[in-house]
């Protein structure tokens, strides 16, 4: 097991940061700007003039950031790593400063301190991908009423089914929590173990044929825990039509239609043989 890390004593010291440096505020820009529509010099101005509550009616970045949060703590923990040391109530305030942009926005040393804690893994980018899965699971808790209002059925499917493209869009809520604990991860290193943990994960559900992955489906909540109670999706799920539709999808869409995909396992079998 890998020691704790404890904070110096400049690192539990407050420091102040601009407000637009604050890790929902950097979130919320690149929110406005993707979905609403909005410019950059608007978008700016609005995380350094409007409150919280403002921000979060227009971006909703709250939950998927919390979700990503529980993420990195959950993965940290399963790997051995003491997390205890953290408060939670701390980090919340690093990671989602004032309420108002005219307070003063500080961080407690908490964000960093998670940073440190990441570092001592093997693999900072693995534990950046098992986040994204738990972000994702979660939105797919939160959002079965979009499975039948929508086409990307796909989407409601374990995150090693829905391909990179898919699967890196959550990056927008985990990036700046990233950043603002000092932790670099290039995009190539995260596609990388994204398709390593898909490899692995279609090696052990048998998934890799268009009939496992019809079977696997058809599993619900026993293949995929996030659907658990969401009983109008398995029951679609259950019947070998509504289960061919999604598998149709996954592999037009998700990771059978991911190139890098199709790609990464080229090279491995070039590399086995």
């Amino acid at each position: 097991m890998k020691e704790s890390f404890t904070p110096s004593m400049e690192q539990e010291k407050q420091s102040e940061i601009s407000i637009s440096e604050v890790p929902y505020r950097k979130v919320a820009k690149e929110a406005i700007m993707s979905w609403n529509g909005a410019s950059e010099e608007e978008a700016t101005a609005a995380i350094e003039s409007q409150s919280y509550d403002e921000l979060e009616n227009q971006c909703w970045a709250t939950g998927s950031m919390e979700s990503g949060l529980k993420g990195i703590l959950k993965s940290l923990q399963e790997q051995g790593i003491d997390v205890s040391d953290i408060n939670p109530d701390d980090l919340h305030t690093d990671v989602f400063g004032p309420a108002e942009a005219t307070e003063t926005a500080t961080q407690t040393g908490a964000l960093a301190a998670l940073g440190e804690k990441i570092k001592q893994t093997e693999s900072p980018e693995a534990l950046v991908v098992d986040t994204l899965s738990t972000i994702h699971d979660d939105w797919s808790r939160g959002n079965a009423k979009k499975f039948f209002q929508r086409e990307k059925k796909y989407q409601h499917m374990p995150i090693e089914l829905i391909g990179w493209k898919e699967a890196k869009a959550d990056l927008l809520f985990l990036k700046p929590i990233l950043e603002g604990a000092g932790v670099e991860a290039s995009d190539d290193e995260l596609q990388l173990s994204y398709y390593d943990r898909v490899s692995a994960f279609q090696q052990e559900h048998g998934t890799s044929t268009t009939e496992g992955l019809v079977a696997a489906i058809q599993q619900g909540e026993s293949f995929y825990p996030a659907l658990e109670g969401q009983t109008e999706i398995t029951d679609f799920m259950a019947t070998p039509e509504g289960a061919a539709t999604v598998a149709a999808q996954i592999n037009e869409k998700g990771i059978g239609g991911d190139v890098g995909y199709q790609a990464y396992l080229a090279v491995k079998a070039e590399q086995e043989s």
